[in-house]
C-alpha cells in the first residue's frame, strides 16, 4: 500500500523521490523546512530546518542534498537579507548542504559554494550545482568528500533553469530556456554536441532505454527522434500558444518507463505529453513535480499536501475501499476533475489504436451550468466574508480554483479547503481542514515502531469506532445529508469531510461546518 497524501502546510518549492520509490523529500522555503517522508506509510521520517528550491536524493536513498536560490520563490526575510548583502558585495552563494538519512546528521558543517538548480549523477558520485547567478558557471563536486573537481564556464550570461545528467551518466546538460543548451562529456568535461541536436535547441532529454531523444527548440516545439535518424523525427509535440504557456522550455524529462515526456517552461508550468500518442495530455500548475519509479505516478504539491497524481491524466490518486479491502479506511481527499486536452495542435502522430484515446466529456447542460454558478457564488460570498474576521489573513492570501468551485481559507493554525461540485441538481461538498506542521519534531523511533503505530491507527477497532463516531457527528451538523452520504477521513494533522447528494447549504451552515471541523481537529 502507498500513501496518497503527505501533509506539507506551505507551498512546496522542491521535490525529489528516491530511486527505490520508498522516500520522498519535499521542501518549502516559506517555513524554511525540508521534510523526508516514507512513501509506504505516509509518515515524516526527518525534518530539517532548511528551505530549498533544489533537492536531490542519492540513488541508495542514504543522502539528501539541498540548495536554494532566489529564482523560484522569495526566501524568508533572513535569507533575503543575506542574499541582498551577498549581491552588493559580489560574493558567491554558499547554499549547498548534504544530510545523512540514516541518522539525520548534517554532513556539511559549512554549506558548499553553489545554489539551485542541482543534479546528482546516476551513480550518485558526482554533484553538479549552479555556481551562482553572477558567474554563469557549473560546479562539479565529488559527493563523498565535497572536493570541487571542475568549474565549467557557461557561455551565456543567463540564469540557469535546469541541470541534468543523461541516464547513462555520460553527459551533463545545462539550460536556461532561452539560449542554446550546453553539454559536457564526463570523460574530460569538454563541451560536446550530441548527434541530432541543433545549434539553437534549448533543451534535450534522453529516454531511459536510450532509444529516443527529445529536443525542444526556441519555439517550444519538441522533436522526438531515434539516435541516428534525427532527420526523420517520430513526432513533433506542441500545444497551442506554447510560447505564452511555457515562454521557452527550460528542461525536458522522460518518465522512468519512457511513456511520457514533460516540458518545464520558464513560467514553471509543466506540460505533459504522451510519447505513444504523440499528443499533449495535461498541464501542471507552476511548481515542482517528481516521477515515482513506476512512471505511472507523479508527486506534486496542492492545497496543503504533496499528492500523488496519475501521470497520464493529472487526477489525484486516492485509495478506495475496493483497492485496500473492506476493513481499511480510505485515504480520502479532493478528487480532481479529468483534465481535457489544451490543444489539438500536434504533428506526426505515431499510429495507435483509437480506443486508447481519452474521451472528452460533453458540454454541461443548462441546469448544470446554473447549479455550478450557484455554487461559485456561494464560495465567492464565503471567501469575501472570511477575510473580514479579525484574526484571519488578508484577502490576497486566499486561493481559488480556476473554475471558482473551490477556495482555500486561512485558519488560526492552518487552513481549510472547501470545494463544491454539482451532481444532477444536487451537490458534492468537500471540507478539508489541515493544521500547520508541529514546530517540535516527533521523538525518534524505529521503522518497525512507526509501522506498528500506523497499523494501529488505521486498522484497529478503536479506529473504526472513531470513524463511525465521526460520521454520526457530521450527519448531525450537516443539513440535508442522508445516511450513506457522509464520509470522514482523518490524516496526519488533517480532517476531510465529504457530503454527497446534498442540497446547496446556506452561507451560515457552510461556515458552521468549517468551524466545527476546525474545532474537531484541535487536540
Amino acid at each position: 500500500m502507498q500513501a496518497s497524501q503527505l501533509p506539507l502546510s506551505h507551498e512546496a518549492t522542491a521535490l525529489a523521490v528516491s530511486a527505490d520509490g520508498k522516500r520522498l523529500a519535499a521542501s518549502a522555503i516559506g517555513n524554511g523546512r525540508t521534510v523526508v517522508y516514507d512513501l509506504r506509510v505516509g509518515r515524516a521520517l526527518f525534518r530539517f530546518g532548511v528551505g530549498a528550491t533544489g533537492l536531490a536524493l542519492s540513488p541508495d536513498g542514504g543522502r539528501l542534498v539541498t540548495a536554494w536560490s532566489d529564482d523560484a520563490r522569495v526566501p524568508p526575510s533572513a535569507a533575503r537579507s543575506a542574499l541582498d548583502a551577498r549581491v552588493e558585495a559580489d560574493e558567491p552563494a554558499h547554499t549547498v548542504q548534504v544530510f545523512e538519512l540514516v541518522s539525520g546528521r548534517r554532513l556539511t558543517p559549512e554549506p558548499w559554494r553553489g545554489e539551485a538548480p542541482i543534479a546528482l549523477s546516476p551513480d550518485g558520485k558526482l554533484l553538479a550545482v549552479t555556481a551562482d547567478r553572477l558567474t554563469s558557471a557549473v560546479l562539479v563536486y565529488r559527493l563523498a568528500d565535497g572536493a570541487l573537481l571542475y568549474e565549467l564556464a557557461y557561455p551565456h550570461r543567463r540564469r540557469l533553469r535546469s541541470l541534468a545528467w543523461s541516464p547513462d551518466g555520460r553527459l551533463l546538460t545545462a539550460a536556461t530556456g532561452v539560449t542554446p543548451v550546453v553539454h559536457w562529456s564526463v570523460d574530460d568535461f569538454q563541451e560536446v554536441r550530441p548527434e541530432g541536436v541543433r545549434e539553437n535547441d534549448a533543451a534535450v532529454a534522453f529516454s531511459p532505454d536510450g532509444k529516443l531523444v527529445a529536443v525542444a527548440g526556441p519555439d517550444s516545439r519538441i522533436r522526438l527522434f531515434e539516435p541516428g535518424h534525427e532527420g526523420e523525427p517520430r513526432a513533433v509535440l506542441s500545444v497551442k500558444n506554447g510560447l505564452n504557456l511555457l515562454r521557452g522550455v527550460a528542461a525536458l524529462e522522460f518518465s522512468p518507463d519512457g511513456a511520457l515526456v514533460t516540458a518545464l517552461g520558464r513560467t514553471r508550468a509543466t506540460q505533459v505529453f504522451s510519447v505513444p500518442l504523440a499528443r499533449p495530455l495535461w498541464t501542471a500548475s507552476p511548481g515542482p513535480m517528481a516521477f515515482l519509479p513506476n512512471g505511472k505516478t507523479v508527486a506534486a504539491w496542492w492545497c496543503g499536501a504533496v499528492w500523488l497524481r496519475d501521470a497520464e491524466s493529472g487526477d489525484l490518486r486516492v485509495s478506495t475501499a475496493d483497492d485496500a479491502g473492506d476493513d481499511t479506511p480510505t485515504n480520502g481527499g479532493p478528487v480532481s476533475r479529468t483534465v481535457t486536452l489544451r490543444s489539438r495542435e500536434f504533428e506526426g502522430r505515431i499510429p495507435t489504436p483509437p480506443q486508447t484515446l481519452r474521451v472528452v466529456p460533453s458540454a454541461q447542460s443548462g441546469a448544470e451550468v446554473a447549479a455550478s454558478s450557484a455554487a461559485a457564488a456561494l464560495l465567492a460570498r464565503l471567501s469575501t466574508g472570511w477575510v473580514e474576521s479579525s484574526y484571519r489573513t488578508a484577502a490576497h492570501l486566499l486561493a481559488r480554483d480556476a473554475d471558482g468551485l473551490g477556495v482555500r481559507l486561512p485558519l488560526r493554525g492552518g487552513y481549510a479547503y472547501v470545494q463544491i461540485r454539482t451532481n444532477e441538481e444536487r451537490y458534492r461538498i468537500l471540507v478539508s481542514v489541515t493544521a500547520d506542521e508541529p514546530d517540535q519534531d516527533p521523538p525518534p523511533s524505529s521503522s518497525l515502531a512507526r509501522l506498528s503505530r500506523w497499523i494501529r491507527d488505521r486498522l484497529s477497532a478503536e479506529a473504526r469506532r472513531v470513524a463511525a463516531a465521526d460520521r454520526e457527528w457530521v450527519a448531525e451538523i450537516a443539513p440535508g445529508a442522508g445516511e450513506g452520504d457522509v464520509q470522514v477521513e482523518r490524516g496526519p494533522g488533517s480532517l476531510t469531510i465529504t457530503l454527497d447528494h446534498v442540497p446547496l447549504p446556506s452561507l451560515d451552515d457552510l461556515e458552521a461546518l468549517i468551524h466545527a471541523a476546525e474545532l474537531k481537529l484541535e487536540p
